[in-house]
């Protein structure tokens, strides 16, 4: 019987998770699965990481993560859409906002918390499953996964159904079926592997000793102590649960509805800034045109060789569609540039200087020159643009900046 499974950690589970997003993914590869979520802690820090790892030994990466709600239950959340994942962004934003004390920031950050009403109001695009064996929150609060189920609704709640065997789990599992049928919901089997290999669960063993401050033996009881939690081969996921067959097939009918991709489909665009009729080429221009006069104003021969390449740069750079991507560039660079008075004072005379040094190949744009991006002038230089800015480019080009640490 074919798994997918929807539900796993890395080491971006801090203190939490023993294995990498590129273990998680190679081990997937090697046990035949189609397809594997990655689900870790309040965060989202591994999910880019590990698609590419995924994607590149052929298993499909789903975008997912557990948030931790008021109270302390867990839910386990994963991205169907574009808007999902917009949606996933705000929710651990929203469970981080609250760790760090106003006053107090030298004190242990608090533990993320997501108020459920946020999770029930942000949650198109998403799918909730209704979280671990240990904290779950179908486990923890039963009322609170009905909110949640209406919310969401029977196609995108799910209740989870774990079997770690430890003590409990049958009695467990017995109630989460009468609670999905007394809501309505389908039930989808998860492992919540915290290594990718068994080999690794020591290491898992002494990271959760570490998060608590204790021994391994200080740390028994929140330990996973019997070295179950790992990815396991799908056969032998579905040989746990011999009353569950359907719970088990359906992560594979859910997991093909999980088609987004956090590789291509982010779909991010740099701002417009274009105003009523100046459209943004027009407002680099300007830019570009008092920094000209600035710097070339007494320099006719090269004042004329210069221009021609500024027109030049500035049609190709309207031709790709990259307007607002050295507009906002621009704007970072006033702000360190204010920022630099500031701390500088009026009358330094390091004032003279740009605010940041930029380096490689975004030194070979005139363009770059003139916001300040770049500190080397590319006509007296004679660096070619081509390594910078080119019509075969397949991606924004890249700019390196550097700030001085005192700023």
């Amino acid at each position: 019987m074919s798994y997918v499974e929807l539900h796993s950690h890395s080491a971006y589970s801090f203190l939490d998770g023993a294995s990498l997003p590129e273990e998680l993914a190679v081990r997937a590869a090697e046990l035949g699965y189609e397809a594997l979520a990655l689900t870790d802690h309040d965060g989202l820090y591994g999910s880019l990481e590990f698609a590419h790892a995924a994607k590149a030994f052929g298993v499909r990466p789903i975008t997912g993560a557990e948030l931790t709600l008021a109270g302390g239950a867990h839910v386990t959340l994963l991205v169907e859409t574009a808007q999902g994942y917009r949606n996933l962004c705000r929710l651990v934003t929203a469970a981080h906002a609250g760790t760090r004390r106003p006053g107090r920031e030298s004190d242990a950050p608090l533990p993320p918390a997501l108020d459920p009403a946020l999770l029930a109001e942000l949650n198109e695009g998403l799918v909730c499953l209704s979280g671990c064996a240990r904290h779950g929150l179908a486990v923890r609060d039963p009322n609170g996964a009905a909110e949640l189920a209406r919310a969401f609704g029977r196609d995108r709640f799910f209740v989870e159904l774990q079997r770690p065997y430890e003590r409990g789990d049958a009695r467990r599992n017995a109630a989460l079926r009468d609670l999905a049928a007394a809501l309505r919901a389908q039930t989808v089997v998860t492992g919540g592997p915290h290594a990718h290999d068994r080999s690794r669960t020591p290491l898992q063993d002494v990271l959760v000793a570490i998060r608590h401050r204790t021994s391994l033996e200080g740390c028994e009881p929140e330990r996973r102590g019997n070295h179950e939690s790992v990815l396991l081969p799908p056969a032998e996921v579905a040989e746990r649960f011999p009353l569950d067959r359907d719970a088990v097939a359906r992560t594979v009918e859910l997991a093909r509805r999980l088609e987004f991709d956090l590789t291509a489909d982010l779909g991010y665009a740099y701002p417009d800034f274009s105003d009523g009729d100046e459209p943004a080429i027009r407002q680099l221009a300007r830019v570009c045109d008092r920094a000209f006069e600035e710097r070339y104003g007494g320099l006719n021969g090269h004042k004329r060789k210069a221009r021609a390449r500024l027109d030049e740069e500035l049609a190709l750079i309207d031709e790709l569609g990259l307007a607002g991507f050295f507009l906002l560039h621009w704007e970072v660079l006033e702000l360190a540039r204010e920022v630099a008075l500031e701390v500088r004072g009026a009358s330094a005379a390091r004032n003279v200087l740009p605010p940041g040094r930029g380096r490689g190949s975004s030194v070979g744009s005139l363009v770059c020159y003139l916001t300040g991006l770049s500190h080397v002038d590319p006509v007296a230089a004679g660096l070619s643009l081509g390594r910078f800015l080119n019509r075969e480019l397949t991606a924004v080009p890249d700019i390196d900046l550097d700030f001085p640490r005192a700023r």
